[in-house]
């Protein structure tokens, strides 16, 4: 009677760490946009870029031997890169961050009424604060939004991977219902204001460089920034709204119109079974971005 002896299999060798990098970036992009949705005063890019550094990190430092997973260990560390980029990029403390805000709400109230930029006598009176003040929240505003920026980190360098849009506002975890998001994204971008959806496109589908769009536009870099940070938060808005059938907030002339273009004047999306009639009932075609 003969018997066989089997060898033991050789253990699984540790994924190195550009691999374990790779293939976790879908973590360090979704803790990072985030982290945007209620920290508005630090550019998403800057986030990203803390998140990728503290993946890097992650993946350089990890040691599984220790039973830790390596998500688990990562998460640990892409949070705190992103806390130490806040902190830095923040030099307006609490009390001047609420007054930014305040400037910033004045100046799209203005906006929407004139269609212009708002002078700092429009922007004292809609905000209630004294004209030298609207000035230095204005000063510290762009330095919170642009002292580290993320195009400048990579400026003049091609190998650069541009974020993408679809990567920004949706969750890793819904990737199985991406086309149909990516449809509803078609629909959102075309009811953007035009500038914000000139922005949108060039940074994020075009794959342009901010410095490049601001050119186009005739406007500065940090008003490309600001765009893009209020067009990616209507875009969460609207996006919420319509995976939660709730309403979205329309108290702005810009947020009426936007959600307007996006919902109808009178039609509220709710839930899961808008998105037949959405999908069913809309043309999306006709929706696509101009050329």
């Amino acid at each position: 009677m003969s018997s066989s002896v089997t060898a033991p299999s050789e253990p699984a060798s540790p994924m190195s760490p550009e691999r374990l990098a790779r293939e976790n970036l879908p973590l360090a992009k979704y803790l990072a946009v985030e982290k945007a949705r209620s920290a508005q005063h630090v550019d998403l890019d800057d986030l990203l870029s803390a998140a990728y550094l503290g993946l890097a990190t992650a993946s350089m430092e990890y040691e599984p031997e220790r039973g830790i997973p390596f998500g688990a260990y990562a998460r640990t560390k892409i949070t705190w890169a992103i806390l130490n980029e806040m902190r830095s990029a923040d030099p307006a403390g609490e009390r001047s961050r609420e007054k930014i805000e305040r400037v910033r709400v004045a100046d799209e109230i203005v906006r929407a009424r004139t269609g212009r930029a708002a002078s700092v006598p429009e922007l004292a009176a809609e905000s209630g604060l004294d004209a030298d003040v609207v000035v230095k929240m204005q000063v510290l505003d762009e330095m919170v939004r642009t002292g580290t920026s993320f195009e400048v980190q990579f400026e003049g360098d091609d190998s650069r991977q541009p974020v993408d849009l679809t990567d920004s506002v949706i969750l890793p975890e819904h990737a199985v219902e991406q086309a149909e998001k990516q449809r509803m994204l078609d629909r959102i971008i075309g009811a953007l204001p035009d500038q914000m959806r000139r922005v949108i496109r060039g940074v994020y589908l075009d794959e342009r460089m901010v410095k490049d769009v601001a050119a186009d536009l005739e406007v500065s870099h940090a008003y490309v920034s600001k765009l893009r940070r209020v067009g990616l938060t209507l875009m969460r808005e609207a996006l919420d709204a319509w995976e939660n059938g709730t309403v979205p907030d329309r108290s702005t002339a810009t947020k009426a119109a936007f959600f307007d273009g996006v919902f109808g004047p009178v039609a509220v999306p709710s839930g899961r079974g808008a998105r037949d009639a959405v999908s069913s009932s809309v043309d999306l075609t006709g929706l696509a971005l101009p050329a």
